[in-house]
């Protein structure tokens, strides 16, 4: 339902897109799509996730065409994560279907190693349809709860004050160029200077263009903190500190584009919980099974960086998912262990407020069935990253393995 309304917008409205460039971008983004489609699994030869729709199938047949295309000319970097697994397999999931090298070595190592076992747990690539489906007899399909989580600076705005970082929203047709010293906030020079500034897109989520800026005595220096490191050439030299202007337009050329960017300090989580850079991120899962059902708190994890730029997804009860491909280092489970033995304590304080911090979240939100949160376990208060109602399911499924699990 979701991609039928992108596609009738872009194709009844598209003279009210004022720029080419921008309507050809969303093109391109239907195309690169992956179709809801699954394919030689127990229910037939070719099944659709969702409800099927004759208007869709030209494009869906495109993009499913143009999907098999790419995997044949330019196989995924990470393919060899599989490398030891059977041929067959790794066909029908990675090549035939749509499951990324990753994601099959992670299930593989969760004890599904056949592919009637794998094809019960649809790719992750997929989730969106899934959570299209089920919100298809909610109100108006849960857009307007949707909306407001995709919109980072606003979700941020109806936030309450004791679990809000302070923020600026950057837009280069409306980030004032005159700032002052007197005029920036002062949360913007002391972080600066101190444990940085964190610069994100205004929508959308999964890590992307995350940058933390530091200004140093030999210049200002980025950090990704997920993904590939920024280009530091990129960078102009700064005689002074950044003022919100110029720290857009650092941001922008080092991530080659133009949105509008989050600006807000480098938050740190409480000392009740070891020390890791960067910090750790509380993800929490809350769902309603109808819109005035009470919420509830399915799932939550901790996403913990480890040494060597690894990130281990450990449950409350002190579970870690494994990693794909290499298993971690000897160092690597030393600390996972340390923070096995502090969960097998008792959920400590400041994990425990974000999942109460989110179950008040989510009834602030317009009708909706179900929110991943992503939280800073601070104190006195967890601190909002953001919220998500179209999360990947891997992580959630690759948990509730575990536990059931001998």
């Amino acid at each position: 339902m979701q991609l039928q309304c992108i596609l009738y917008s872009l194709l009844l409205n598209h003279k009210a897109v004022s720029n080419s460039k921008e309507f050809l971008h969303k093109i391109n983004f239907l195309l690169r799509r992956q179709p809801p489609w699954i394919w030689l699994s127990q229910r037939g030869f070719l099944s659709r996730l969702g409800f099927l729709s004759l208007t869709l199938l030209p494009l869906e047949s495109i993009q499913q065409f143009r999907q098999w295309l790419q995997r044949s000319l330019r196989p995924s970097p990470s393919i060899n994560l599989v490398d030891s697994l059977p041929r067959s397999l790794v066909w029908r999931a990675c090549w035939l279907n749509s499951y990324r090298p990753a994601e099959l070595s992670m299930l593989w190592s969760a004890g599904l190693k056949s592919w009637q076992k794998v094809a019960l747990q649809p790719p992750d690539n997929l989730s969106w349809a899934l959570h299209g489906e089920r919100r298809r007899n909610w109100p108006d399909g849960c857009r307007a709860a949707l909306a407001l989580l995709t919109d980072k600076a606003a979700l941020l705005a109806a936030t309450p004050d004791l679990w809000r970082a302070p923020f600026l929203l950057l837009q280069a047709d409306r980030t004032p160029q005159d700032f002052t010293c007197q005029q920036l906030p002062a949360w913007w020079q002391r972080s600066l200077i101190r444990e940085g500034l964190v610069l994100k897109p205004q929508r959308g989520h999964g890590g992307r263009h995350v940058i933390r800026f530091r200004a140093t005595p030999s210049g200002l220096q980025a950090q990704a903190l997920f993904g590939a490191p920024p280009d530091a050439a990129a960078l102009q030299p700064l005689q002074d500190l950044p003022a919100p202007h110029q720290l857009l337009a650092c941001w922008q050329l080092l991530c080659a584009t133009r949105e509008p960017a989050i600006a807000a300090p480098y938050l740190s989580h409480s000392r009740e919980l070891p020390a890791t850079s960067p910090v750790v991120v509380v993800r929490v899962i809350t769902v309603r099974t109808a819109p005035e059902a009470p919420i509830h708190m399915h799932l939550a994890w901790l996403e913990v960086p480890l040494e060597e730029e690894a990130v281990a997804l450990i449950s409350l009860k002190g579970r870690a998912l494994p990693k794909p491909g290499d298993p971690f280092s000897w160092q690597q489970q030393q600390s996972i262990q340390e923070w096995r033995e502090l969960l097998e304590r008792g959920v400590p304080r400041c994990v425990a407020d974000c999942l109460e911090a989110s179950r008040v979240m989510h009834g602030l939100l317009p009708p909706i069935d179900q929110v991943a949160w992503d939280w800073i376990p601070a104190s006195p208060q967890p601190l909002l990253l953001e919220g998500n109602g179209g999360f990947g399911l891997l992580v959630p499924r690759l948990f509730q393995l575990a536990n059931t699990a001998p």
